[in-house]
């Protein structure tokens, strides 16, 4: 398997996801189902219909014929709900897409994307769509100089042609590159063996898997990233018991 690449000094470009990296998705949207679930008195367990939608249905069809993101996320919850028997109405499916984009960024993210951007371009490789990050970029400032969606290839992660466009529009090369992300299902099987070095946002604890190729560094947020690039001193870093 292909060995990380390591970080660059002061990388020319830094790329990340989006949801799940900066943007908490997951909380937003089982806000919203669980609030749908008990308008219905339903007694499903959340957490284990939300990992099967999610695992089972949403993940597999990344990589089937390409659709826009919010018919993606309409056709696989409609899937999983049929699976438990339930059914929900067509305008609370066609909302799924109004509440990814109204998900709030997580407590560290604004604050790391404004030192960042202070001293690199920064760019997003998103499985979304332009509506839908357009809103979340705008909650985070508008820190992207480059903002890559699925549609714009017809291809979702870990697809190679996202990271190809970005690194084409920004005009650098891999190793001048550092790709931030939380998944090890849809990013680090790309970015490692093209060859970007990698940090792995492991937000959830998530144990890596053996098919999976370990990233350049695995952290558990956004707060060292800062430092670990050199665009701080250890002593200028975030103090962790703040």
């Amino acid at each position: 398997m292909t060995a990380a690449a390591p970080l660059p000094a002061r990388p020319k470009l830094i790329t990340f996801d989006t949801y799940g990296t900066l943007i908490d998705w997951d909380t937003a949207l089982r806000d919203y189902l669980q609030s749908l679930f008990d308008a219905r008195d339903l007694k499903i367990d959340l957490a284990s219909f939300y990992s099967d939608w999610y695992y089972l249905h949403a993940l597999p069809t990344l990589s089937a014929d390409f659709m826009l993101y919010r018919d993606l996320l309409r056709t696989t919850m409609r899937r999983a709900l049929a699976a438990v028997s339930v059914t929900f109405k067509e305008e609370e499916l066609d909302a799924l897409g109004d509440v990814m984009a109204a998900a709030n960024p997580f407590p560290d993210t604004l604050e790391i994307l404004s030192e960042l951007r202070r001293h690199v371009r920064l760019a997003t490789i998103s499985n979304s769509q332009k509506d839908i990050l357009d809103l979340s970029a705008q909650k985070m400032g508008n820190p992207f100089t480059y903002q890559i969606t699925g549609e714009v290839v017809q291809a979702y992660k870990p697809a190679r042609p996202l990271f190809d466009l970005v690194l084409e529009r920004a005009g650098v090369q891999p190793h001048e590159t550092v790709h931030i992300a939380q998944s090890q299902f849809v990013d680090l099987p790309r970015s490692v063996p093209m060859g970007i070095p990698t940090i792995w946002i492991n937000r959830q604890g998530q144990t890596l898997l053996p098919e999976h190729p370990a990233p350049t560094l695995e952290l558990p947020d956004l707060r060292d990233v800062p430092r670990v690039l050199g665009f701080t001193s250890a002593s200028e870093g975030t103090d962790r018991d703040v």
